[in-house]
């Protein structure tokens, strides 16, 4: 039975397995049920510090498909008694659907979605929205990094989200309407944060992004066996926001974007 509080569900096939170790990026080992041992694909480059437990709980989705190489995919693992989303591929099926169901304040006006939008050579977009009062350009990136309350992006390097923010901060500069929205697969983050100790770079972009006028929104799903709960909206800040220089009403909560802004139609 699917939880009242489960507006997302996990595609299926899903099985329950336990976590052994993380073997390389994009690999994870995995006890199956029936005792056996699986490599299963890790669809997550971050780090993920904090959250890999030897023994955990896990969910892992059957393919079924006998000749891809990797017939499991890493959905999510339970630590300390939470559930944890492992899966960035999903970040963009939450956020569409939650678009489709109208859960986003200030996006909810938006009733065309195109995926995988080109904007310039070499950088693509996850989504350009359109609707009544124009288009908007929006970017998903996953943070699934939580200390003290805090959801912390990135936690790795991220030269292609550099690229993003640089063209998102473009096409605000131009008078277009661009959002970057954070997703936080769990549910113990009351604030995110963009944190400049894993990519200065990243940290950098993303001030200047702001400062263009790219709007920022930090969404929480909370994460069960069963899918993903409805979502809830976190504050954002700077982790060094007292050496940034960015003014304080740059620094975008989500609560800002209650009301839907309105730019210039966007014809890539």
């Amino acid at each position: 039975m699917i939880s009242s509080d489960v507006f997302m569900a996990f595609p299926a096939p899903q099985h329950a397995a336990t976590f052994l170790h993380r073997k390389q990026r994009f690999l994870a080992s995995m006890e199956l049920a029936d005792g056996s041992h699986e490599l299963v694909y890790c669809a997550n480059s971050g780090a993920m510090a904090g959250t890999l437990s030897s023994g955990s709980r896990a969910l892992i989705w059957d393919s079924g498909d006998t000749t891809r190489k990797r017939r499991f995919t890493w959905r999510a693992i339970e630590t300390d008694g939470l559930w944890v989303g492992t899966d960035t591929h999903l970040s963009n099926r939450i956020v569409e659907e939650a678009l489709r169901l109208g859960l986003i304040p200030g996006l909810h006006e938006y009733d065309t979605v195109v995926r995988e939008h080109l904007v310039e050579p070499g950088v693509r977009l996850d989504f350009l929205l359109s609707g009544p009062s124009g288009q908007c350009l929006l970017e998903v990136k996953s943070s699934n990094i939580v200390e003290n309350g805090v959801a912390r992006y990135p936690d790795s390097p991220t030269p292609r989200g550099v690229k993003q923010l640089r063209a998102l901060a473009q096409k605000a500069s131009d008078g277009h309407r661009a959002v970057v929205l954070f997703l936080v697969q769990r549910s113990d983050a009351h604030r995110f944060s963009v944190s400049e100790l894993c990519c200065s770079e990243y940290f950098r972009a993303f001030k200047a992004a702001v400062l263009a006028g790219v709007e920022v929104i930090a969404m929480a799903v909370s994460v069960h066996p069963e899918g993903f709960g409805k979502p809830i909206f976190l504050p954002t800040s700077l982790e060094k926001n007292e050496e940034t220089g960015v003014p304080t009403e740059a620094v975008i909560a989500a609560s800002h974007l209650n009301t839907p802004r309105t730019g210039k139609n966007y014809h890539g």
